[in-house]
Order: C-alpha cells, then sequence, then structure tokens
C-alpha cells in the first residue's frame, strides 16, 4: 500500500537509507567489541580501535583491541543502537519517533534532531526514565527461591477509567462496571444511541461516557474505553466535554484516541492541535476501505494545505485517487483551497468536522441546509457562528437544544435575530407563513412575543408547538415558550388553551403548571381527561400505587377497542405499571393479549439487561437499557424494553430516571393536547 504522508525529504531520505546500510555494516565487523566493552557509561563514543568517554573530568581516549571471536557467540548486534524501537523509515515517509511525534530525524520546524532524541523510548510520552529508574529488585520472600519481585516501569497507561463527573455531581459511581464484561461494553457503547430528541437518553448516555470508573474485567476487544468514550462523546455533540477528557489523557498515543483527539480539535477549529495528532495516527494506507485511513488521509492533506505545501498536497491527492479513494467533495474542496481549482461536485448528504474546516480552507460557502446535514459534534458550533445564514443557524441551533447542548435562551435570540418585516409578523398572525418551516418557527416565534391579547397570543403558540411537534423538534419548542407560558395566568377565558398547555407542561417536567391547566380541560374532553390523568399519575414522584377499580375498566376497555391509537397507549400504560413492580389485574393480562404488538428489542438482551439489575450493576444497566430503548427514544421504543428498563433501572436506585423515561414513553403514545 501507498503511504499518505508526503514531505520533501526524498533525498534526504535516501541517504538515510544509505546510512543505515553502513552502520549494520560496521555493527557487523566490529561486534566483538561489544563483548570487551561490556556495559559503557552515558557519553562514550565507540571508534573502530577507540572509546572516548566525556565526563566532568573531561574527555580520554582510549585505545582497545577488539576481542577473540567464541565459538557459542550470539549473533552479531550493533552497539551504536539504543534498546527500544528504531525508527528505520526515511524521512518524509511519515517515520514518526516513539516520544516526539514528529517525523525521525526531524523537529516540528524540519530541523534535524540528535540521534539520541530521536531514539529515545519513551511510551507512552515523555523522558525517557533514568537508568536507576528502570527497574527496583526487592528482596525475596524467606525461604522462597526464585521469588525476587522486579518493579519495572509500566509500558502503557490505561486512562479508560478518567472521567469528569463523579458520584457527588451525578456520576454512577466508580465502581459502575462491576459485573460487566468488557467485550460486552466495548460492543454497546460503540452502538448506544446518542444526540437524540429524549431529554432522559441524552442525560443518562452523557453521564456514562463522563464517570470515572474502574473499567470492566476482560480482554480488550478493539479500540481502548477511552477511544470509544471519546468517539461518543463527539457523536453525542459535547466536543466541549470530550476535549476536556481528551487533554487529561494526552499520554494514550494510541491511533483511535488520538484520531478522537484530532476530531475534537477540529471540531473546537484548533487545526494546529489536530495536525499535531498525525504523528500518532496511521500513514492512510488504505481510504478506500478503511475509516481512519480515509481520515488520516484526508487530514494530512488539510495540514499540508494549511502549512502551504502545495506540492506535497498534490502529491496526496494523487496517492488518493492511486488508491481508489471515491469522495468528490473532499477533492473539490482540497483543490480549491490548495490551487484555486474549483471541480463540480453533487451536493453533499452529510458533513462532519473536517468537511467544515475544509469548506473554511478554502473560503467556500455552507450549503443552505448546513444545519440539517451536519453531524451532532458540529451542531453547537454552526448555532454560534455569527458569519452563517440565520437559516443554518436556526437549524443547527433546534438541533443543539434538543441535543441539550444549548439552552432555550440561545435559540430564542437566534429567532429574534432573523428580520421580519413588520406585515410580515402582522401577516403570521392571519396564517401567511414563508415556505421553509424553519422560517415559520421563527416568524410565528416573533409573532408571540409581539401579540397582547392573551387569546390571540395562545392560538399563536398552539401553531408553534404543532408546528414544531410535526419535525420533531416539540422538547425543544417547549424550552423556548416556557418563559411565555408560565407568564399566563390559567382561567376560563383560556379554557381551549389548557389541553396544550398541560401537554407542554408534563413534557417539562412542570408538575405545578400542568396540574393548574388540567383543571381547566372540559369535562366534555373526556379522552384528554383520561389520557392526561394516567400521565400525572406516571409522573408523581410519590410513585404508583396499585391500580384501582377505575382504571383497571378504563385500560381492558381501551386494549379491546379496536382503535389502535388507545390500545398502543393502554398496552404501554399496563407495561409501565408491571416495570414499577405493581401486579397487574388478571383482566389486564388477558386484555393484552388482543393489543397490537411491537416490534420487540432482542430477548438475549432484555434478559442481560434483566438480570444486569438482579446483580446491581449500576452502568451496564444504564447501557443496555439506552441500547434497548434504542435511537428514536422513549416514545418510540417497544414497550416490552421500556417496562424491563424501567424496572432494571429501578433495581439500582435510579428511580427519577425510570419515572422520566416512564413520562416519555406514555407521552410519546398519547394525543392529548396534540394539534
Amino acid at each position: 500500500m501507498t503511504s499518505f504522508r508526503v514531505d520533501s525529504g526524498l533525498l534526504s531520505g535516501v541517504a538515510f537509507a544509505a546510512l543505515m546500510a553502513l552502520s549494520f555494516s560496521f555493527g557487523t565487523a566490529n561486534g566483538a567489541l561489544a563483548d570487551t566493552l561490556g556495559t559503557m557509561p552515558a557519553g562514550s563514543v565507540v571508534t573502530p580501535g577507540t572509546v572516548t568517554t566525556t565526563s566532568s573530568d573531561g574527555t580520554v581516549t582510549k585505545s582497545v583491541l577488539p576481542a577473540a571471536p567464541r565459538d557459542d557467540a550470539a549473533p552479531m548486534s550493533n552497539p551504536a543502537l539504543k534498546p527500544g524501537p528504531q525508527a528505520i523509515t526515511p524521512s518524509g515517509f511519515g517515520a514518526t519517533s516513539v516520544d516526539t511525534g514528529n517525523e525521525a530525524g526531524g523537529d516540528a520546524n524540519g530541523a534535524s534532531l540528535p540521534a539520541s532524541s530521536v531514539n529515545q523510548q519513551s511510551f507512552p510520552a515523555g523522558r525517557a526514565p533514568d537508568a536507576a529508574e528502570v527497574a527496583k529488585t526487592f528482596a525475596s520472600v524467606p525461604g522462597r527461591t526464585n521469588a525476587d519481585v522486579v518493579m519495572s516501569e509500566l509500558g502503557g497507561v490505561d486512562a479508560s477509567s478518567a472521567g469528569l463527573v463523579s458520584d457527588a455531581n451525578g456520576g454512577l459511581g466508580v465502581n459502575m462496571w462491576q459485573g460487566a464484561t468488557r467485550a460486552d461494553v466495548d460492543h454497546y457503547l460503540s452502538i448506544m444511541p446518542v444526540a437524540t430528541s429524549s431529554s432522559v437518553v441524552n442525560d443518562l448516555s452523557r453521564r456514562l461516557l463522563l464517570t470515572g470508573a474502574t473499567p470492566p474485567e476482560g480482554q480488550v476487544s478493539g479500540a481502548s474505553l477511552l477511544a470509544i468514550r471519546l468517539d461518543r462523546l463527539m457523536a453525542s455533540g459535547h466536543t466541549d466535554l470530550a476535549a476536556q477528557l481528551g487533554r487529561g489523557t494526552l499520554a494514550d498515543k494510541s491511533p483511535p484516541v488520538a484520531m478522537a483527539r484530532a476530531q475534537v480539535a477540529l471540531a473546537l477549529a484548533d487545526d494546529q492541535a489536530a495536525c499535531g495528532e498525525l504523528a500518532n495516527l496511521p500513514a492512510g494506507n488504505d481510504p478506500a476501505h478503511d475509516a481512519a485511513d480515509a481520515f488520516s488521509m484526508r487530514l494530512s492533506a488539510f495540514c499540508q494545505i494549511r502549512s502551504g505545501k502545495t506540492a506535497e498536497a498534490n502529491v496526496t491527492f494523487d496517492l488518493a485517487r492511486e488508491e481508489a479513494y471515491d469522495n468528490p467533495l473532499f477533492y473539490s474542496l482540497a483543490y480549491q483551497a490548495n490551487e484555486g481549482l474549483k471541480l463540480k461536485a453533487a451536493a453533499p448528504q452529510s458533513l462532519d468536522m473536517l468537511d467544515l474546516r475544509f469548506y473554511a480552507l478554502a473560503k467556500r460557502a455552507l450549503p443552505d441546509n448546513a444545519g440539517d446535514i451536519v453531524g451532532p459534534a458540529a451542531v453547537k458550533t454552526l448555532a454560534q457562528d455569527e458569519t452563517l445564514a440565520p437559516q443554518i443557524r436556526i437549524e443547527a441551533g433546534e438541533r443543539a437544544l434538543s441535543y441539550g447542548l444549548i439552552n432555550g435562551a440561545e435559540l430564542v435570540k437566534l429567532y429574534m435575530a432573523v428580520k421580519f418585516k413588520p406585515d410580515e409578523v402582522e401577516g403570521a398572525k392571519a396564517g401567511l407563513l414563508p415556505k421553509s418551516s424553519i422560517m415559520q418557527r421563527a416568524l410565528l416565534f416573533q409573532a408571540i412575543q409581539t401579540e397582547v391579547l392573551p387569546t390571540d397570543r395562545c392560538d399563536l403558540m398552539k401553531q408553534f408547538l404543532a408546528q414544531a411537534d410535526g419535525v420533531d423538534r416539540y422538547g425543544a419548542a417547549v424550552q423556548v415558550l416556557l418563559p411565555s407560558l408560565e407568564a399566563l395566568v390559567p382561567g376560563s377565558l383560556l379554557q381551549s388553551f389548557a389541553p396544550t398547555a398541560t401537554r407542554a407542561f408534563l413534557s417539562a417536567g412542570d408538575l405545578v403548571h400542568a396540574r393548574q391547566w388540567l383543571a381547566l380541560v372540559e369535562p366534555s374532553a373526556a379522552h384528554d381527561l383520561h389520557e392526561f390523568s394516567a400521565l400525572m399519575r406516571i409522573a408523581d414522584p410519590a410513585g404508583l400505587g396499585p391500580m384501582s377499580n377505575e382504571q383497571v375498566t378504563a385500560i381492558a376497555a381501551d386494549l379491546t377497542s379496536n382503535v389502535v391509537a388507545d390500545q398502543n397507549f393502554a398496552a404501554t400504560e399496563a407495561m409501565i405499571y408491571d416495570g414499577s413492580g405493581v401486579t397487574l389485574p388478571q383482566v389486564v393480562l388477558q386484555a393484552l393479549v388482543a393489543a397490537p404488538r411491537s416490534v420487540g428489542a432482542p430477548e438475549p438482551l432484555l434478559n442481560q439487561l434483566h438480570n444486569a439489575g438482579l446483580h446491581g450493576s449500576v452502568g451496564e444497566v444504564v447501557l443496555l437499557s439506552l441500547v434497548a430503548i434504542g435511537p428514536g427514544g422513549p416514545e418510540r421504543a417497544d414497550r416490552q424494553a421500556v417496562a424491563q428498563s424501567i424496572s432494571s433501572l429501578r433495581a439500582v436506585h435510579l428511580d427519577g430516571e425510570a419515572r422520566r423515561l416512564a413520562l416519555e414513553a406514555l407521552l410519546g403514545r398519547s394525543h392529548a393536547g396534540r394539534g
């Protein structure tokens, strides 16, 4: 395969290779010399027939006769090479020293380094240990032979236990992985849903990834646990937290961790730090089939262009084509940034952080839908970039708020920053809205703020929430409207708005205001009252008690109603009771058979989740619950998965989280207060 670390050191690389050949020849001819010298002091220089030693007393040169060869002599070694990894690849072809992170034989500015600094073994980072520090021997245990305990320097440090939260600030405990296996944790963490519209899923996944804990037992299956955690933090959009965790683990030079740190740096527009991680990344030999190699190659090209190395960047492009790397957007942006060439490329379907940095390097405007197609790691960055178009910032901001990356006030500023004409704002009150759904929400929000009449204001809020609900932005819409909702005074004049307000406050977890508005719901809206009553019971911190006869009758009637929406609501309610430890009456169990079946989570997964709860494995319970719930959140999850997650979360004393999960699941099946 072809290496993508191209530099201008070709000639010096050839010379270096020739020098290495000579050094090996010299080592063979003078192998016996090492036997004569034995262990030499620091500062010794060996030449054929002499040893020159430099010390505080001056420089002394002595003649040394070669020892006679022995019959049992081991294969010749080269005394000029130090123990440890040796750099054998010519400069300019991706060779890196162990400790410096630069190409072998050169510093960051291209100057040659002393051989002693290039060949130092200092994994994972820092200076080489002094001779006295390398190994310490303790006396053997009396009465035993060959029992000396040798304590030597650790070759690598597992930074997987590092974290940013503890029990005192939301952590899940230093022993949260007790009882879990490393293989399971590695696998399920890599597929755990993050960056969802569910606040409880986002909260649990963030705490799971940030908790400092003893790693689970078992063999490492692939990438380190730290690398997986950094990757998932990036995928969740928490680049700032990933950066903090990454800064505390700089000693880990493994490629997966280095790639995660490079991505974090790109997300923070710290191009220099990202390029600095190239020394720890693979050379990018197979970009067509390996995602890590593709990233390494693209980052190499980016850093070459950024450093003004036009020729080297062009060679990298050519090598990428030679390896059949198919990415028209990359070539289009890279050539424009490097030489001003404009190549056509199809509109992108997705953008990552490196794509965004290439757009900036090429000085090309982002596509209009960038706020929708960027990865979660970039949404906060785009939302806060004042140079971008309002539509991009608002779309990114709505996603960022849904993922818990910004607060409602920040999205309010984005809505209010759009400059609408006064007649457009008035037109929104009459139903005249822009074609873009993003601009519709911005215009409706501004109309809400300017409307004086409470009834008309409530109508606009109802329209705003319904529009956001249709594009999976209901939670974000509630957060930006909360101040306006709280300012309303419940009364008979606003009775028609009561179902909408009740649902909104339930979604926000504000039971006090929800109860006030629920009291205003008209008795004729029996269906809404029935569902809201069930939701209020689920949300009550006091917990669920046994079903009353009235509740049993209502649930059984819904389950056998042949109305799919009612059946789904009742079946989910019944399963939540079951997961909360309430014994279901026989009539409800029989009626459940008639309810439509949902696509269930894998039974082995649910069994494992059940056992994790029994054994009190907090981390495993949270992890498996999130995987069982899935990326759609509790409102779209299989109700059996919801019930088992509730049961296991309660078993490890996460009752509040279990209650929030249950409320989201049932609220997602409720039609009360919608539209």
